[in-house]
């Protein structure tokens, strides 16, 4: 067995479509380099880089996802990944170059290698999403989410992660259940329970991601009140949720929509991203043509979360 090194020039938008496409030909965890991402280059003073600029350069306009597969023979992954990402635009996605490389690498050369991109990062008032190898002074007010970013997608690093963790902190109560409808790594779920949820409810179609979303919720403490399923978005949710988040993509929400009803209480607030900026108006229009109200929609970069209740 050899370890393959795969990386794929892209665009912002289509970051997490690649990402997705790397883990499911069986890379760990993906490496993301983007010298556009807006929560670096609007940091404030007093927040923390998640990465160092000196070591984002890149010699194209884009972004370079990189992973890693242990496997005897690459070529069929590699065909795998190149068919999916020409496919990317059927669903408003631009890949950008789309280019492909690979290379035998030494495991030695990168297992530690992608964790020098990562510092502590901070979000909304007082959520600082910290990976678990590094050290960090907390203020007395702070919630520090532990989390490994190569387990699975969802480190706090992307727009759609961070602005959903915004509005959890903004929209949910101590005395909410919380539904994650395509968890992930369980970074929302996480955040829900340390910012005081009395439950949390985690499901995704993923049968690696479910894995990696109870270890990382048990590693922060929260095994007692979460509990994390396999299965097709609410398929297997038979609870009703005081605030339900889906970080997916649009088409999904819009077909979510139909369903959501059961799983909400009265005036239950529903926090959807994973929203290319094109798809915002048929997110809004479907949610609103269902009986919700559009509270507030957040664009960052390619993309927005929209905030609605019913």
């Amino acid at each position: 067995m050899s370890w393959f090194e795969i990386k794929i020039k892209t665009s912002e938008m289509a970051v997490e479509a690649v990402s997705n496409i790397l883990c499911d030909v069986g890379a760990g965890g993906v490496m993301i380099l983007n010298p556009n991402d807006p929560d670096f280059h609007n940091q404030s003073q007093g927040k923390w880089d998640y990465y160092d600029p000196q070591n984002i350069t890149l010699d194209f306009e884009g972004v370079l996802v990189t992973g890693y597969l242990e496997k005897e023979n690459v070529e069929d992954s590699i065909d795998i990944i190149k068919e999916r990402i020409s496919h990317l635009q059927e669903f408003g996605l631009d890949p950008g170059l789309g280019e492909i490389s690979c290379e035998i690498v030494d495991p030695k050369d990168w297992e530690n290698e992608w964790k020098k991109y990562f510092k502590p990062i901070r979000l909304g008032e007082h959520m600082v999403v910290k990976p678990t190898w590094e050290t960090f002074d907390a203020k007395e007010d702070d919630i520090i989410i532990e989390i490994d970013p190569g387990n699975a997608f969802g480190s706090g690093t992307h727009e759609t992660t961070s602005m959903c963790i915004e509005m959890i902190e903004k929209y949910m109560k101590t005395t909410d259940t919380v539904i994650d409808v395509g968890c992930g790594s369980g970074i929302l779920s996480i955040a829900a329970g340390l910012l005081g949820a009395q439950n949390v409810v985690a499901v995704d179609i993923d049968e690696n991601a479910v894995r990696t979303a109870k270890e990382n919720l048990d590693h922060n403490g929260l095994t007692k009140i979460s509990d994390v399923r396999h299965g097709d978005l609410l398929s297997v949710i038979t609870e009703k949720g005081d605030l339900v988040v889906a970080n997916i993509i649009a088409e999904i929400i819009v077909m979510l929509v139909d369903d959501i009803d059961k799983v909400l209480k009265e005036k239950a607030y529903f926090i959807a991203s994973g929203i290319i900026l094109s798809r915002i108006k048929m997110v809004t229009d479907k949610l609103e043509s269902s009986g919700f109200k559009v509270l507030e929609v957040i664009e960052k970069g390619e993309w927005a979360v929209v905030v609605s209740q019913k």
